[in-house]
């Protein structure tokens, strides 16, 4: 299988669309919402989940999708579990060069959904190609565990304003000095689970 080419969208102000019912429609539009997208949602038979977000700021439309769905659109998700309704917007957003994600169907799609460990200005991100989200998931919450234990958000933060402050020419070595301490210790523990052998 061919990797991924990982990349942070900045999508602020950029129109997205999330064609979906149910809550994981919402939880995805409430993600794009949170950076600044522009969000619309397509849902035949919308959940109450999915109808709140018309209050959040996204446009909810109670339908199918069409072809003008996908006007000045960048990104697409599709959250609902139907392989036909993947292959129909895998063929359409492929024509029209617009990146999109059926949620958990690996098989079709230009781009995967990460799992987000956050701390202040700091995020990274576990990928797993849309073949182990539940790895990516639990990941994130060790690592978003870890960072709050370090008190990483606000260090960051010190650091940035240092880095700020700093004249260009000097950076790389009191921008270098600031975080030559840091260290990360420890082990990932994965226990073998009694059917592994099988």
């Amino acid at each position: 299988m061919p990797g991924s080419f990982p990349i942070a969208l900045d999508l602020h102000g950029r129109r997205c669309l999330v064609v979906g019912s149910g809550d994981e429609a919402a939880l995805r539009a409430r993600a794009l919402l949170a950076e600044g997208a522009l969000v619309r949602v397509i849902s035949e038979q919308p959940s109450p989940s999915v109808r709140e977000l018309g209050a959040l700021g996204a446009q909810v439309f109670e339908r199918s999708y069409q072809p003008e769905d996908f006007d000045d659109v960048w990104l697409v998700v599709l959250a609902d579990r139907d392989p036909g309704l993947a292959d129909r917007l895998a063929a359409d957003t492929e024509a029209r060069r617009i990146f999109y994600c059926a949620v958990d169907d690996p098989r079709v799609g230009s781009f995967s959904h990460l799992a987000i460990a956050r701390a202040g200005i700091v995020f990274a991100a576990i990928g797993t190609q849309g073949e182990a989200p539940a790895l990516g998931r639990r990941l994130r919450q060790l690592l978003e565990a870890l960072f709050e234990r370090a008190g990483l958000a606000d260090f960051a933060s010190r650091h940035a304003t240092l880095r700020r402050k700093t004249p260009a020419a000097d950076r790389k070595n009191v921008l270098g000095a600031d975080v030559a301490a840091l260290e990360l210790t420890g082990d990932l523990k994965i226990s073998p689970r009694p059917n592994d052998g099988d």
